[in-house]
């Protein structure tokens, strides 16, 4: 097993100290079953991942203008 060294915010690190010494386990235990639990993207796209998020956005079909007079090189 191979080690790596990660940053944290205070508040994360006492949360994981304080999950740790309630449950028996340690820190670094912790760390590993959450990263092990991260969903694996399989190699999919973006657009794999969120297409079933398709069509949820309401809005009207026309598309983004900006009715400013545009700016003109001198």
């Amino acid at each position: 097993m191979k080690g790596i060294t990660i940053k944290l915010p205070d508040v994360t690190l006492r949360r994981l100290k304080d999950e740790a010494r309630a449950t028996g386990r340690s820190v670094a235990a912790l760390v590993r079953e959450r990263v092990d639990t991260l969903p694996v993207a399989d190699g999919r796209s973006v657009h794999a991942l969120i297409s079933d998020l398709a069509g949820c956005v309401a809005g009207t079909r026309a598309p983004a203008s900006n009715a400013r007079r545009k700016f003109r090189r001198a």
